[in-house]
């Protein structure tokens, strides 16, 4: 009805001039809001008709599924796409033809830095497509080394789905009948152990490390799980417990897939001889998991973790709450200076400066450091497989070392 739309206006208008506020949007809410127009250009052999999409480390960006926002074609042949990011928001993307299996490469189809973008006022954020990969990591042969098991198929009622797992078995293992060992259960297992089903070919070569580092009497001889991720790595490694109820990948990984391992493998099933380690987003669930099941895990590694990730809630937690059950966990962190770039004023990115605060609060928790837990600051490396590889030998020699 007219009159009582006219009404509504004339009463709103009314209020705001009573009150002194135009009748609008509160500024301070609308300076938080900031759009970012991405501007793709292609290379001249991308297929005709594929979409192109940004995934990146932001949930508007898909939080790394692969996919993440899709870019409209424009008349001149450039791909564009909008988005609103909170002022502040350090973002970072790659562009993709909607999987990671055709992400984008350089001049001569190597790996790239993830592109950033700090959203600190409107802008226009352009990128130049040198090349697109070609499934190369599918074409590799496997390189597994040592004696590897594998458990295809493997269901989980908890979560409702499947996977694969990988099981390292140190040498030895079949000669010595009588002889149960230590486990380390690691995420992101497809990426572990070989090339040919690692994302863009490059494992982390955790079988070669646990072969050499086993055979110079360095570490003792462990179990590896590999558990491969799927199309929910992100929502299955980014913690969401129910109340008192731990997180679900982690009751998958302590209710049945470390039951499985216990029972079909001889191992050493107490929380002093456990261990879960995992990058990235692995990385955060790993110490989430720690934490969690601290009467489970005794061991802990994280590389490169994402403690950032839900504006650091992790750390929110942990540095809340009493830091007792530290105390009888080993715990292995590691971290780039380049992982990220520093905000402005600030010399170093959040990457570095949350995890050089969970090493503080190691240390005040009781932790001797070389002891309870080590911290490694890697000057100039990256958030990459390449990384992670550079460092498993280390964060295994600490986490299961033989003392001298």
């Amino acid at each position: 009805m007219i009159w009582e739309t006219r009404f509504v206006c004339v009463l709103t208008l009314l209020l705001s001039s009573l009150s002194g506020c135009a009748v609008a949007q509160d500024p301070a809410e609308v300076s938080d809001n900031v759009m970012i127009q991405f501007v793709v250009t292609v290379p001249a052999d991308t297929p005709e008709g594929e979409p192109i999409h940004l995934s990146g480390d932001h949930a508007l960006l898909g939080n790394w599924d692969g996919k993440g926002l899709r870019l409209q074609r424009q008349d001149d042949g450039t791909y564009h796409g909008n988005l609103a990011f909170t002022r502040g928001a350090h973002v970072q993307f790659k562009a993709t033809r909607g999987s990671w299996q055709t992400v984008e490469k350089n001049e001569i189809g190597g790996e790239i830095d993830n592109r950033y973008v700090i959203v600190d006022q409107d802008k226009q954020v352009k990128a130049v497509i040198a090349g697109w990969s070609g499934g190369r990591a599918q074409q590799l042969e496997p390189t597994l080394t040592g004696d590897i098991r594998r458990h295809n198929g493997f269901h989980s009622e908890i979560l409702g789905n499947d996977r694969t797992l990988l099981v390292y078995l140190p040498p030895g293992y079949n000669e010595q009948a009588d002889r149960r060992y230590p486990v380390l259960y690691m995420h992101d297992g497809q990426n572990i152990f070989d090339a040919s089903t690692s994302f863009a070919g490059h494992e982390w070569r955790v079988d070669e490390a646990a072969e050499r580092l086993i055979a110079h009497g360095e570490i003792e001889p462990i179990i590896i799980v590999g558990m491969y991720n799927n199309a929910e790595r992100v929502t299955e490694y980014t913690p969401h417990p129910e109340g008192d109820k731990p997180d679900a990948y982690a009751r998958f990984v302590v209710e049945e897939v470390k039951p499985f391992i216990d029972q079909t493998y001889r191992t050493q099933p107490g929380r002093e001889k456990t261990g879960v380690a995992g990058s990235s987003l692995g990385g955060l669930i790993s110490l989430y998991m720690a934490g969690a099941y601290p009467d489970v895990f005794g061991r802990c590694g994280g590389v490169s973790p994402a403690l950032w990730w839900d504006e650091r809630q992790l750390m929110n937690q942990w540095q809340a709450k009493d830091t007792g059950w530290m105390r009888d966990t080993r715990f292995w962190l590691d971290i780039g200076t380049a992982e990220g770039r520093a905000a402005p004023g600030e010399e170093f990115p959040s990457s570095v400066v949350y995890a050089r605060e969970l090493a503080e609060l190691f240390g005040r928790a009781g932790l001797e450091r070389g002891v309870g837990y080590e911290y490694l600051e890697v000057e100039g490396a990256k958030h990459n497989e390449q990384a992670g590889a550079d460092r498993i030998e280390q964060a295994l020699g600490f986490l299961y070392g033989v003392p001298k």
